[in-house]
């Protein structure tokens, strides 16, 4: 075991028998102690096995990297995140509750909302002008009100919320409940359900087949939760469902200061109150912060009073406000802080030479670095933007077509996708979606159109057509149109044809790279598994960029760098305009205690004193009512 602190060690060895409550602060080992327990039951048991939930895939790695030392972890422990776990019950027996045997995951906002729409219609509301309206104000609006629903049906599934419940919810809109039937009802007449089904069917399984979740339960006997701090109601009542009255060991670890994802329904509350009240569980703190400075710890405690408690051995650190002109002057002084540190190359209090590597600039939303990226690409310096763990969708020509069509190959109910794929290859919609050779059709129809290369995508239409779902060579496919593609631009003399080919010979690359990954991880063989495994995330590659990191502070959570600038630290950007009430005004005090305790060493705050806005005008800005506690 690797060497632990006395408040760690005796979480970790805590009796296996019962669950512990962990309140864990930035800083304070969480990570090692989580790994550690896992580690510590498998030592101490036989044959049971562990699951333990993270918050991310990334976070899931990161825990399976820490037990690669461990013989018994490999077949006895189940890192993954809870979505995952979830899905792969819902793989196994979801067709006891009626769904489809192949299931397909809507995992994209605008495929939702295209079911949504076609709710609508079958329903008979007459929305086709509506939707094809113009006017752009209009056309803003009209997106605006149907996002409405859908976050509402969000709201639905992720609050387990009954007909019943409804009309106290929903009070402006009686008819919510009958237009979310259709909507679910619509899901799976194509085959299909959304990202927040996977709990709610998942939960509604365990609950209604007692003998599929023993079937787990009889396996797995301890259950250890991450970030538990950002559960909601769906998360928690699906853990409670997976234990029943057997499994009674259950570890969550989470840390109330860092809960920042209240706009999905998260609260501390099942962490703090129910989780404690509903599994008797034992109460332990880590307050020790090993990671962060003097400076740094100075800091979280005047936004989180005697959260932190400082290391014996920590560093002096540097913290530093400073408040610029407008924007570009901000953008400019970071850049210039961020050469200076480069041209210094060595301190005392940051290990090996000072990169890029070592820095991070974060805010609280994306919007605010157009400036900075500007101030940045003038002075040379490489950047990315940190995003999260969906892949984006293709962008050429060929990634859509592969990326449809093996959807359609999957599920050929699934009209959203054989619309986009008709309206790409200028073919006419069927109107039944159920021909099951649809693709092979397809592929004679357009052996001969006036599409950019007509007979590669016929080919490729085909080849998907042909594919084993059970087993697929994805290699053999990756390999004869990366051959093909590259004849093609060897010949091709048109510029824009040719980049184009570019692009699709790197999306093509992209995609052997995510089916390498998803066969390396072992998450299956067919190729149903591999794109659920695509929906939930799971095969985002671990990239670690060349350059400065920009990154929000959500897409940050549970990183840590040497060298910490928070920017544009005003009043509206952070805390954001639209925090009202003190809920949310605390949890925005949760997302600057987390973009504070990501700095290890050094943390340098900005605000410019006027900002030019979208439409021209300069308005003055007030420092962050958070900078103010901050200087005390």
């Amino acid at each position: 075991m690797i060497r632990l602190s006395q408040a760690q060690k005796q979480i970790v060895e805590a009796p296996i028998t019962g669950s512990i409550q962990v309140l864990a602060s930035a800083g304070s080992g969480k990570t090692r102690v989580l790994t550690e327990r896992v580690r510590f039951i498998l030592e101490q048991t036989k044959k049971e096995g562990v699951i333990a939930l993270t918050f991310t895939n990334k976070a899931a790695e990161e825990m399976q990297n820490r037990l690669a030392d461990c013989d018994e972890a490999e077949d006895r422990a189940w890192v993954a995140t809870i979505h995952s776990v979830a899905q792969r019950i819902l793989e196994q027996y979801g067709h006891t509750i009626g769904l489809p045997k192949e299931l397909h995951i809507y995992e994209r906002d605008k495929d939702r909302m295209e079911v949504f729409v076609q709710s609508l219609r079958d329903d008979g509301v007459d929305i086709d002008e509506y939707l094809n309206i113009e006017d752009a104000k209009e056309q803003k609006s009209r997106e605006r009100n149907l996002q409405k629903y859908m976050d509402g049906f969000s709201l639905i599934k992720r609050e387990l919320l009954l007909e019943e419940d409804i009309e106290e919810r929903f009070p402006e809109t009686p008819s919510i409940w009958k237009i979310f039937q259709d909507y679910q009802n619509a899901l799976l007449n194509s085959g299909g359900i959304d990202y927040d089904d996977i709990l709610v069917y998942a939960h509604k399984l365990l609950l209604t087949h007692e003998w599929i979740a023993d079937i787990y339960r009889a396996k797995y006997k301890y259950l250890c939760v991450d970030e538990a701090q950002d559960l909601n109601m769906v998360q928690y009542e699906f853990i409670k469902a997976f234990c029943g009255e057997s499994v009674k060991s259950v570890m969550m670890v989470g840390d109330p200061d860092q809960m920042i994802y209240g706009f999905n329904g998260s609260s501390s509350e099942y962490l703090c109150e129910k989780f404690v009240r509903d599994f008797s569980a034992s109460k332990y703190e880590l307050k020790e912060n090993y990671r962060s400075t003097k400076q740094v710890i100075k800091v979280a405690n005047k936004l989180k009073p005697k959260s932190q408690k400082e290391h014996e051995y920590a560093l002096e650190g540097i913290v530093q406000i400073e408040s610029l002109p407008d924007e570009v002057e901000e953008a400019n002084w970071i850049v210039n802080s961020i050469k200076g540190f480069i041209e210094l190359r060595q301190h005392e209090e940051i290990e090996g030479d000072i990169s890029f590597e070592h820095m991070v600039v974060i805010a609280r939303n994306r919007f605010v670095f157009s400036s900075l990226e500007k101030a940045l690409t003038e002075n040379s310096i490489p950047y990315s933007l940190r995003k999260g763990e969906r892949k984006p969708e293709p962008a050429s020509f060929f990634g859509k077509v592969l990326d449809y069509g093996i959807r359609i190959k999957l599920n050929p109910k699934d009209w959203v996708d054989g619309k986009k794929l008709c309206s790409l290859l200028k073919l006419e919609a069927p109107k039944d979606w159920s021909n099951a050779s649809i693709l092979e059709e397809w592929s004679k129809d357009i052996a001969s159109s006036d599409l950019f290369f007509p007979a590669l995508y016929s080919d490729l239409l085909r080849a998907i057509n042909q594919l084993d779902s059970d087993d697929p060579n994805i290699r053999k496919l990756v390999k004869t149109f990366r051959k093909k593609l590259g004849e093609q631009a060897e010949s091709e003399t048109d510029d824009v044809k040719k980049l184009e080919l570019e692009r699709s010979i790197a999306e093509l690359d992209d995609f052997a790279s995510s089916w390498t990954r998803f066969k390396q991880k072992g998450l299956g063989d067919s190729l149903q598994s591999f794109r659920n495994a695509l929906a939930l995330g799971q095969l985002t590659e671990d990239v670690q960029p060349n350059g400065l990191t920009l990154s929000t502070v959500h897409t940050m959570k549970g990183l840590e760098k040497d060298i910490v600038f928070i920017m544009t630290m005003c009043e509206g950007v952070f805390p954001d305009y639209r925090a009202n009430t003190k809920k949310e005004i605390d949890e925005e005090r949760n997302n600057a205690f987390v973009a504070v305790t990501r700095a290890k060493r050094w943390l340098y705050i900005t605000y410019p004193q006027q900002r030019t806005m979208p439409w021209g005008d300069k308005k003055l800005q007030r420092e962050s009512r958070f900078i103010k506690e901050i200087r005390g």
